[in-house]
């Protein structure tokens, strides 16, 4: 379906939408609300984040909702209280004219304001299961008279441990009602609590069964916490088209990243639960029309954002779960297009990084972060392109009468440095940019390490980790910045693990295969031990055949 009308939603609604600027329905939207205005069966509908699964129910709760009653209609469930402002400030603009009462409950908000709301009338209420189950023993909320009952962000229910209070609330429902339920996943554990709190339900999925080929390049950069808001400017600079997300914990911390940002001359903004509905969508318009190219947000705010030409997602912190995970770097790499995923961890980040990749069959590569040098030629390009962009239009004719005065008075070299110099102060020099210290996994100095073991011998990165870790009986992550050559292959180990990785991979070896490399490499010096030369081949090891399986699973 391609329009709203065909959906058979009533001519209010509609007006409604077309005020907020939707025009066509996103897949979910169209699967669930034609069921949901004509069907009787419980539903339960995967899509992705942001894709508007808010409006796929919002919409039928709306149309279902009778004015005047007086009675809680719709119950919507959600697992924080951020998520439960949001949805119920998006539903109430959608329902345009008609007059129905959307009222959020929640933990943290004083008890004797909702029980006043409460107390006047509510349509549909959109709550946090803890503060439910409070009104519902104190009597201020009925909900035996529900036409829905809906339960979103089912995947985040179950994480959080809120499955019993579902169960608790719901006893006190009528049977009557149509249970909703709607999710980022389908995995065993919600499809556990569909079967157990619906009855005749289907599954509609705006997903395709086949997972499409990967098109987000996930890499990681490492740096001391210090730097790490350093770090997140470096990412932003080396790439010109850089158009993203960068994701925070905390509320305070998406206004903090967002003006430091600002006063760096970046075009950015926070965007949070605190936020009312109009700031929110004023943000969200600028986004989308690239008077802001860069997005701070919180796990929650950003659930309601569907920008398809994202190009970088960037953890400026890494997010509790690897389903968080999941769901914020996919929001680049959509429709055919490719997209970054950064995440900027401290050393003492290193392991949980690595198992939130493990946990998600996220392939994850470590770069090092974008060298001073690299942003200055970014930039460099990037006004070269600029200016070439007005060397082709017209409209700089007022200036050559000045440009001819300067000329006459300084080499053109220097006149065109000096108005560089003034139109982009220190941007453009290596002087005006810090350097950004190296560390290793926990704080630990890294050894550089040579192995006299390279292509030629059947090496390829992963092969290679996978022989280290096997015959030092080291952790995967302990090995790192590994450059597989034709003879030999470098890296690096934490320092306190280098003399037990030569001593082990030698010892099981029988031969000088893993040596510290030297930090000024000379011709003549030897890298695969005692006697050896450089790049030598150890007898009988092309191809090369580790003695026993490399560890698997990586």
């Amino acid at each position: 379906m391609t329009n709203f009308q065909e959906l058979g939603l009533s001519d209010t609604i509609l007006t409604a939408l077309k005020s907020k600027g939707f025009t066509a329905p996103t897949p979910i939207q169209a699967l669930t609300i034609p069921r949901l205005l004509s069907g009787s069966r419980d539903i339960v509908g995967r899509a992705r984040t942001g894709t508007g699964k808010t409006a796929a129910f919002g919409l039928p709760v709306l149309e279902a909702a009778v004015e005047g009653e007086r009675r809680v209609q719709s119950l919507i469930l959600t697992p924080t209280r951020e998520l439960a402002i949001q949805v119920a400030e998006e539903i109430d603009s959608l329902k345009g004219g008609k007059r129905i009462r959307v009222l959020p409950v929640y933990g943290g908000q004083a008890i004797h304001l909702q029980l006043k709301a409460l107390r006047h009338g509510a349509d549909v209420v959109v709550g946090t299961p803890g503060r439910i189950m409070d009104h519902l023993e104190r009597g201020s909320l009925r909900i035996d008279h529900l036409s829905y009952f809906i339960l979103d962000e089912a995947d985040e229910m179950c994480n959080m441990g809120f499955v019993d209070d579902v169960r608790s609330i719901l006893a006190s429902a009528n049977e009557d009602r149509r249970t909703l339920m709607f999710s980022a996943t389908m995995d065993r554990q919600v499809m556990a609590i569909a079967s157990e709190f619906m009855h005749d339900f289907e599954v509609l999925s705006a997903e395709p069964e086949t997972a499409d080929v990967p098109l987000t390049r996930q890499v990681f950069h490492e740096m001391a916490n210090s730097d790490r808001f350093e770090a997140l400017c470096r990412v932003i600079d080396a790439r010109p088209d850089f158009y993203g997300l960068v994701f925070v914990r905390t509320r305070a911390d998406a206004d903090k990243v967002a003006e430091r940002l600002t006063l760096r001359g970046y075009p950015a903004e926070p965007i949070h639960g605190d936020l009312n509905q109009n700031r929110r969508e004023q943000i969200l318009n600028g986004f989308r029309a690239r008077k802001a190219t860069i997005l701070v947000a919180t796990d929650v705010a950003a659930r309601g954002i569907d920008v398809p030409d994202l190009t970088h997602v960037v953890n400026f912190a890494l997010p509790q779960d690897p389903q968080t995970f999941v769901h914020r770097t996919g929001r680049t790499g959509r429709a055919g297009k490719k997209g970054v995923a950064i995440s900027l961890i401290a050393p003492s980040e290193f392991r949980k990084l690595m198992f939130i990749a493990r946990s998600s069959g996220i392939n994850i590569d470590k770069e090092p972060l974008p060298r001073i040098e690299d942003v200055i030629h970014s930039k460099k390009r990037k006004v070269a392109a600029e200016l070439n962009a007005i060397f082709e239009k017209e409209g700089h004719d007022d200036y050559l009468a000045m440009a001819g005065d300067l000329l006459n008075d300084k080499p053109a070299e220097m006149v065109v440095a000096a108005l560089l110099r003034h139109a982009f102060g220190e941007e453009l020099v290596k002087s005006g940019y810090r350097e950004i210290k190296t560390v290793g996994p926990m704080g630990q100095g890294r050894v550089d390490m040579v192995c006299a073991l390279g292509r030629a011998h059947g090496m390829h990165p992963k092969r290679f980790v996978d022989f280290i870790t096997s015959a030092a009986k080291i952790k995967s992550w302990s090995v790192q910045h590994v450059r597989v050559q034709g003879e030999r292959t470098t890296f690096t180990v934490p320092a306190a693990e280098a003399d037990m990785v030569i001593d082990r991979v030698n010892s099981r070896e029988g031969s000088p295969l893993v040596s510290r490399a030297a930090q000024k490499r000379k011709p003549g010096r030897n890298y695969g031990g005692k006697g050896a030369k450089p790049g030598a081949k150890p007898a009988g090891k092309r191809p090369f055949k580790p003695r026993r399986k490399p560890a698997q699973g990586r």
